[in-house]
């Protein structure tokens, strides 16, 4: 029995270490298995955070549409107000009210206070064709140049002539030489 008690060890020595290997192969698959499942947990709620930031997206992009329409109609309706608008100014324009849609006879503003300063300087002049030179000059101006600050102070010239008023010749000469004067120093902006 010696050599068969030996043999014997021997195949439980050798089954031993197989179960051994076995054992230790499996609890290393066991840990491999372990460390993928917890890569593909790891992936799969990566995965879930982004399909609840999509569709979180997915209602900013139905806020953002909204809005973009939202913007489309102000946009149609101000287009629509612009289009009533200028409609209603050629119908001015037309009747002769308002001259805005002019073309610019002057290429500067001088050209017009030299124009305005030769018609006011006829010592004949009516007070009525005085009037009527500052407010084609208050036109020509604010065509010329969208708005300036002399518009007012040449509207407050206007304001001071009133067609029924009775101005000595005295009185008109003055209002002309400050009138000349003033023109001078507006000339002075546009040089």
């Amino acid at each position: 029995m010696g050599e068969n008690q030996k043999i014997f060890e021997e195949k439980i020595d050798s089954f031993g270490q197989i179960l051994q290997k076995f054992g230790l192969e499996l609890i290393q698959s066991i840990g491999e298995m372990k460390h993928t499942l917890n890569i593909l947990t790891e992936k799969i709620d990566r995965v879930e955070s982004e399909i609840i930031d999509i569709k979180s997206l997915k209602t900013q992009l139905q806020e953002e549409n909204k809005f973009k329409s939202e913007i489309l109609e102000e946009m149609a309706q101000i287009k629509s107000t612009g289009n009533i608008l200028n409609s209603k100014l050629e119908e001015f324009s037309s009747k002769g009210v308002l001259s805005l849609s002019k073309k610019k006879s002057f290429e500067n503003p001088i050209q017009i206070l030299d124009l305005c300063q030769k018609k006011i300087s006829n010592k004949s002049i009516s007070m009525h064709r005085l009037i009527d030179i500052i407010k084609k000059t208050k036109e020509e101006l604010y065509v010329l140049t969208g708005g300036h600050k002399i518009l007012f102070e040449l509207g407050s010239f206007e304001r001071k002539l009133k067609p029924d008023s009775d101005f000595s010749d005295k009185d008109k000469e003055e209002f002309i030489q400050d009138l000349q004067s003033k023109i001078i120093e507006w000339k002075k902006n546009f040089i």
